[in-house]
């Protein structure tokens, strides 16, 4: 699978409603001892990642979280943009991941930052 059918997998996976769907997506796209970390805590393997999407309709009903930019990929590395909208399609939070890659192209680990970058001081 190329790195963009990759991240297309998980990002479906985000708005996935039917747990077996969102399952087969996320063993497309993760390998087995990924590790998901986000600003609220770190989710070790695929199992705990699995978890924690599960829980994204409950945190936000009705809401998506969809790409917003294309995918840069170099060396094992993935990095792109992505946003978070309500069922109104309002702008909830925007961030980027930055992702290795397993031997096998699936994410091995993502690294979420939430919101657009500091301003320098």
């Amino acid at each position: 699978m190329n790195v963009e059918d990759v991240v297309a997998a998980y990002d479906r996976a985000w708005n996935e409603p039917d747990p077996a769907e969102r399952r087969r997506l996320l063993e497309l796209s993760w390998a087995e001892d990924g590790e998901l970390v986000d600003p609220t805590g770190r989710f070790q393997d695929r199992e705990a990642i699995i978890e924690r999407l599960a829980g994204f309709s409950e945190r936000f009903p009705g809401a998506r979280v969809d790409i917003t930019s294309g995918i840069d990929d170099h060396h094992g590395f993935v990095r792109y943009a992505w946003m978070i909208t309500d069922a109104d399609g309002a702008r909830q939070l925007e961030g980027i991941d930055v992702c290795e890659l397993a031997e096998d192209r699936r994410l091995r680990r993502v690294v979420m930052f939430f919101g657009p970058l500091p301003r320098r001081s």
